[in-house]
């Protein structure tokens, strides 16, 4: 077998593992809803199902009416001023929060009021979180006929409260207790089959279809059927008018449609989801851990010395250095000067190596004596010296050799 079919075999074998990961993770990551997205009382749909018309009276005719998209321990307390007095739930398709219904059990006794429309008695979740997903939005309430989780919101305020079966839809006269009306059209499918000592406001053909359950300062208007504020319903009956002046007839008449546990939950800002974070046990830690290294910092003083500059380069190349002189002296077109340089560096060297003083006056001597014992070097050195102090302008030729010579005297004294 070729590498280059090895190479194709093994990308393929990659390609494959990858795609069959892909598919495993999609599967165990994404649950199959069982919400039909069009067949819930949300005031978002104008179809049959949602409540979109309802929402739209109330806006006409109450105060202030507005959908609430975040969790329910966000809503401000009734008694604050002009905080809503009225929240509408119609059909949750996400169960409540343990968090929620404890802050909702507050919101109620402050003097809020709670119409429920729910056929099931709103699920408690079945564990709790922090956060907005605290909701469990995995966990869609049973529908008709389901059987029921261990815990309900209801079931702590009714225990004995039961839901009829799903019968045909009617419309008929009911007796309501409102403060604006007596006798309603309303048209409803699903009433309550025991209603315990809880108070009974709208009753048709000897089916209970709402009631009332006190709750400190605070009531909860619960409705037996959640269809009761579609558009559907509305159409046919007093559904609307009745649902109106009970919100109307409570506190400052501002209501509250809740979509949050339609599915259709408000974006958070950063900031809010970072203090969220830090609310968390998770969060706790970060920031214990954040406070031990800034303790570590300034307590060792890591990284906060005095401000220094960076140490200057050093050039360890000296013909760097040469070539830049000597470019200097061959672009001013000073021989004379540059040959006593050299002059100079000559006797700085005689004098380290003698351990006398040597200068222009003595280095002829100096070099009268190395000519004798040094060769040709000194004496060619000393004539083209004689020529400089005579004031006569050497030649190239010349001011090389005095270079050369000079650098061969002082290799020679070295050590």
């Amino acid at each position: 077998m070729t590498p280059q079919t090895q190479n194709r075999l093994t990308a393929a074998l990659a390609t494959a593992v990858f795609l069959v990961l892909s598919l495993l993770l999609a599967s165990f990551s994404s649950r199959q809803s069982s919400d039909d997205l069009l067949r819930r009382p949300s005031t978002f749909f104008t179809d049959p199902s949602g409540s979109r018309a309802l929402y739209l009276v109330m806006k006409q005719f109450l105060p202030e009416a507005a959908q609430w998209r975040r969790p329910l321990y966000l809503l401000s307390l009734p008694d604050r001023p002009q905080a809503p007095s009225t929240l509408i739930v119609a059909g949750p398709e996400r169960p409540i929060s343990a968090r929620e219904a404890g802050y909702l059990h507050g919101w109620l006794s402050a003097g809020g009021q709670l119409i429920l429309l729910n056929d099931n008695g709103w699920p408690l979740a079945q564990r709790s979180t922090n956060e907005e997903a605290a909701s469990t939005k995995d966990v869609p309430a049973p529908k008709n006929g389901g059987a029921q989780p261990i815990a309900m919101f209801l079931s702590r305020y009714a225990p004995a409260l039961r839901w009829a079966k799903v019968d045909r839809q009617r419309t008929g006269r009911a007796a309501v207790s409102s403060a604006g009306a007596q006798d309603l059209t309303l048209h409803w499918q699903r009433s309550f089959s025991a209603t315990g000592d809880a108070k009974i406001i709208a009753a048709a053909d000897k089916a209970d279809l709402a009631v009332e359950l006190p709750v400190g300062r605070g009531r909860i208007i619960a409705v037996a059927d959640p269809a009761m504020a579609s558009n559907g319903a509305l159409r046919r009956s007093d559904n609307a008018v009745w649902l109106v002046d009970l919100a109307a007839a409570w506190g400052n008449g501002k209501t509250l449609f809740d979509e949050y546990h339609h599915g259709f939950g408000q974006k958070r800002s950063t900031f809010e989801l970072t203090r969220a974070f830090f609310m968390t046990p998770w969060g706790w830690c970060v920031l214990q851990i954040a406070a031990v290294g800034m303790l570590y910092l300034f307590a060792y003083r890591r990284r906060f010395g005095r401000i220094r500059e960076p140490p200057p380069s050093q050039r360890a190349s000296p013909l760097e250095l040469l070539d830049a002189r000597a470019g200097v002296f061959q672009a001013a077109a000073a021989q004379t000067l540059s040959a006593e340089l050299i002059v100079q560096h000559l006797c700085q060297s005689l004098t380290q190596s003698r351990g006398k003083s040597v200068d222009g006056a003595s280095l002829s001597y100096e070099l009268a004596r190395l000519a004798k014992s040094s060769g040709g070097g000194a004496a060619k050195l000393q004539a083209l010296f004689d020529k400089v102090q005579n004031g006569r302008r050497l030649s190239d030729r010349e001011f090389i050799e005095i270079g050369r010579s000079a650098g061969e005297i002082i290799r020679g004294t070295k050590p």
